[in-house]
């Protein structure tokens, strides 16, 4: 009841405004949407461990496009991290949402967080912490297919056994992980996902998955998928423990990833549509922040 009570706050508090404007419009040629994805990782109590660090970084997006006088894109993207080295503890949490109004506009927020953190594990020790971890998501809009709305997010995090590489080089190997948490080449000791995808054209899931050293003490599913609206939610909340009988260092990865979007073409745009996607990935490789506005010459992009 606790975890349904939190879902049906966080899910009606963020719907609200869409529907108090969605009456407004009744022509099919006019559409309001709304796509929002909230995710959240903590990792705390962690026992058995001589020293640690952490280490994070933390990227949000915000693009949106509208090409009538009339319309609107309303953005919010709000990334957070916070770590903690003694007491050793580590937190993610992410509110992101999109919601647009009008015939022709597209609204894309995005998120990603990467929290490394390395640990020293005395010999014959057990080391152990738990976790909670949260993914809401939710999309809504008033006619499928003209308007589209999409929400996905995932979180997980991995432990790797690092005893084999050198102390002087851990410092590099946590940057790069930073920058890219696949390029370490080794197989897990241990690990817990979460991930899901809500689309008003299809292709919906929602996945957990870990490995069996991983206690899950609680967990809750919430999933609606039928007509305009869309909603999922899932929590789950357990412990790692694992026995050490020698010396070692492990290496944990954290990460939380949202993104949510929102279309209303009409046929006439679709070739602008296209353009503005290409500016997305035009932006994404330079790894700087946009939004792109409509005015009475024609389509400007502003650098935050």
């Amino acid at each position: 009841m606790k975890q349904y009570l939190r879902f049906a706050k966080r899910f009606g508090l963020l719907f609200t405004p869409l529907v108090a404007t969605s009456v407004l419009f009744t022509s099919p040629s006019q559409a309001a949407t709304f796509a929002f994805s909230d995710g959240e990782l903590s990792l705390t109590d962690f026992n058995g461990i001589l020293s640690t660090e952490f280490n994070s970084d933390n990227n949000g997006e915000t693009k949106g496009i509208t090409l009538g006088k009339n319309d609107f894109v309303n953005l919010q993207n709000i990334p957070t991290v916070e770590t903690s080295n003694s007491p050793p503890k580590a937190f993610t949490d992410v509110v992101s949402s999109v919601s647009g109004e009008g015939r022709n506009y597209t609204g894309f927020v995005k998120s990603d967080s990467e929290i490394v953190g390395n640990f020293d594990i005395g010999a014959g020790k057990t080391f152990s912490f738990n976790f909670s971890s949260f993914l809401n998501l939710g999309t809504q809009i008033d006619a499928s297919p003209v308007e589209n709305a999409q929400a996905k997010g995932d979180i997980a995090f991995y432990l790797y056994d690092t005893s084999n590489i050198p102390e002087q080089t851990l410092p590099d190997l946590i940057t790069g992980l930073l920058d890219n948490p696949n390029s370490i080449k080794k197989t897990p000791l241990s690990f817990f996902s979460l991930a899901g995808n809500i689309n008003t054209l299809g292709n919906d899931f929602l996945i957990n998955k870990n490995s069996s050293d991983i206690t899950l003490s609680e967990s809750y599913k919430e999933v609606d998928l039928e007509g305009n609206e869309e909603k999922t939610l899932a929590e789950f909340r357990g412990y790692f423990q694992r026995y050490f009988e020698k010396q070692a260092n492990i290496t944990l990865i954290a990460t939380r990833r949202s993104q949510a979007r929102v279309t209303a073409p009409e046929p006439s745009t679709s070739l602008a549509l296209v353009l503005f996607f290409g500016l997305l990935a035009i932006a994404n490789k330079g790894r700087f922040r946009t939004k792109i506005l409509n005015n009475s010459s024609g389509i400007k992009m502003v650098k935050l």
